[in-house]
C-alpha cells in the first residue's frame, strides 16, 4: 500500500505542475493578442505612459486623473512598493503594453512610468473586457480539471485492470479451478494483495489435495484391518475351541490398536495447516540442541543396533526456529534413519553462505532414484510391510516437509550418504 500511496501523490501533483506549466505557457503566448479589444488598451497604456513621462513628478497625480476624465476610463497611479510581484512579472511592467493582471474584483494592466519609477499607471479594465478574460480563464481552467481527470484516469486503468483480474481469477477458484493464479507484474499497484491471494490459493489447493489423498488413502488402508476383524469375527463366533477363540481375539485386538494408530495419525497430518498460527519462531543454539536430540534418540538406536554419531566443527550456532515443531521434523528424520540404517546414523551439521544444513546419512541400501522426490508425498510408502507393522503410515517425511515449509526451508532426499546409504537434508535460510 506504501507503493499505491506515493504513485497516487505523485500522478495528481505531477499532473497539476505538468497542466498548469502548459496551461501558463498557453497564457503567455495566446494573451498579448487574445482580442483586438485588449490591444487598443495596451496600446493607449503605452502612449498614456509616454505622456506622463515627460512631466514632472508633482503633476502625474493630476494628469492621471485629466486622462481618466478625457478618455473616460478607470486610471490611476500606484506605489510601485506597494505591488509585489515575482521577478519574471517585474520585467514586464517596463514591456510593450504593460502587465496584465486578474483579481477577484477586477482585471487591469499595469505599467511603470519611465523617469518615474516609483509609480506605476494602473488601468481598470471595462466590464466587457473582464468578461472576455472570464471566458478565457474559464476555458483554460476547464481544461486544467480536464487534463487532471484525464491522467488521473490514465493512472488508474492499470489498477483497474489488476482489480478485474483478481475478481476474475477468484470466480475462477471458487467454481473449482484450483490452478487459478494471478500472473505478477511489476507495475501493479496491489502485488501484496495478489500475493496474499496466490498464497491463499496454495495452502487452499494443497488442503484440499491433502483431504483428497487422505480419504483415497484411509479408505485403502482401512480395509485390511476391517477385514481382518471381519474374519476374526466370525472364526471366533464358529470355534469352540477356547484356546483358538482367544487366539483370535488377540488378532482383533491387534487390528483394532493398528486402525486406533492409523486414524489419529490421519486426523494429526489432516489438522497441520491448523497449526501453522502456533509457529514462533526463536533464536536457538543448534549445537546442544541437536546434541540433546541425538542423546534422545540413543535407546531406540541401541534397540536396533545403531550408533548415532553427531558431526559437526562447530560448538554454537544461532538460528530462528520453534523448538517443537522442528524437533518433530528432525525427529522424523532420526527415526526413519534407524530403522533403514545397518549399524550406523549420523547426523551432520554444515553452514554455507546462504543456509544451514543438517544432514542425516546412514549405512542403508538407500532410496531409488526415481522415488528421492516422491518420499515426501503423504502416505507414500517405500517398504509397506515394514512400515504397517511399525506402525508407521507413510506420513513422517510429508510432516517434515510442512514443517520446513513453515521455517520457509526445505527437506531433500539423496543417496550422497558419508556411509554410503541414503541422505536426508534439511535446509534453513541462513
Amino acid at each position: 500500500m506504501k507503493r499505491f500511496y506515493i504513485s497516487i501523490i505523485a500522478v495528481v501533483l505531477g499532473a497539476i505542475f505538468a497542466i498548469g506549466w502548459g496551461v501558463d505557457a498557453l497564457v503567455e503566448e495566446t494573451e498579448p493578442q487574445h482580442s483586438a479589444e485588449m490591444t487598443i488598451y495596451r496600446q493607449a497604456v503605452d502612449g498614456m505612459t509616454a505622456q506622463l513621462e515627460r512631466l514632472p513628478e508633482v503633476a502625474l497625480i493630476e494628469a492621471a486623473a485629466l486622462q481618466s476624465k478625457d478618455f473616460n476610463l478607470s486610471i490611476t497611479l500606484v506605489e510601485s512598493k506597494s505591488v509585489a510581484l515575482p521577478p519574471s512579472l517585474t520585467q514586464k511592467l517596463s514591456e510593450s503594453g504593460g502587465l496584465y493582471l486578474v483579481s477577484e474584483q477586477e482585471s487591469y494592466l499595469l505599467k511603470r512610468i519611465p523617469q518615474h519609477d516609483d509609480y506605476l499607471l494602473h488601468l481598470q479594465l471595462p466590464a466587457q473586457a473582464e468578461q472576455a478574460d472570464f471566458n478565457t480563464d474559464l476555458m483554460l481552467t476547464i481544461m486544467l480539471y480536464v487534463g487532471v481527470s484525464l491522467i488521473i484516469v490514465l493512472w488508474t486503468f492499470p489498477l483497474t485492470r489488476r482489480l478485474h483480474l483478481l475478481n476474475s481469477m477468484s470466480a475462477k477458484f471458487g467454481e473449482g479451478d484450483l490452478s487459478a493464479r494471478i500472473p505478477t507484474s511489476r507495475f501493479s499497484y496491489i502485488k501484496l494483495l495478489e500475493n496474499s491471494f496466490n498464497a491463499m490459493a496454495d495452502r487452499i489447493e494443497t488442503l484440499l489435495l491433502d483431504n483428497k489423498i487422505l480419504a483415497r488413502s484411509l479408505s485403502h488402508d482401512i480395509r485390511t484391518p476391517v477385514a481382518c476383524l471381519r474374519f476374526g469375527i466370525e472364526a471366533a463366533m464358529t470355534t469352540s475351541n477356547v484356546e483358538k477363540k482367544d487366539k483370535y481375539l488377540s488378532r482383533m485386538d491387534s487390528e483394532v490398536t493398528r486402525m486406533e494408530e492409523m486414524t489419529n495419525a490421519f486426523l494429526e497430518y489432516a489438522g497441520m495447516e491448523r497449526q501453522m498460527g502456533s509457529v514462533r519462531l526463536q533464536s536457538v543454539d543448534l549445537i546442544p540442541w541437536i546434541t540433546t536430540l541425538c542423546n534422545d534418540f540413543e535407546g531406540l538406536a541401541a534397540q536396533q543396533q545403531v550408533v548415532i554419531k553427531l558431526d559437526t566443527q562447530l560448538t554454537t550456532l544461532s538460528c530462528d526456529i520453534d523448538s517443537q515443531w522442528f524437533y518433530r521434523a528432525l525427529q522424523n528424520l532420526l527415526g526413519n534413519a534407524i530403522d533403514y540404517a545397518d549399524k550406523q546414523v549420523n547426523c551432520v551439521i554444515r553452514v554455507t553462505e546462504s543456509a544451514i544444513v543438517i544432514h542425516i546419512d546412514d549405512d542403508g541400501i538407500g532410496i531409488p532414484d526415481n522415488e528421492q522426490e516422491s518420499i515426501f508425498e503423504p502416505f507414500r510408502r517405500l517398504d509397506v510391510d515394514r512400515s504397517r507393522e511399525a506402525g508407521h503410515f507413510g506420513l513422517g517425511l510429508a510432516i517434515t516437509t510442512k514443517i520446513m515449509d513453515w521455517h520457509q526451508g526445505h527437506v531433500e532426499a539423496s543417496n550422497g550418504s558419508s556411509l554410503g546409504g541414503a541422505r536426508l537434508s534439511l535446509y534453513l535460510k541462513h
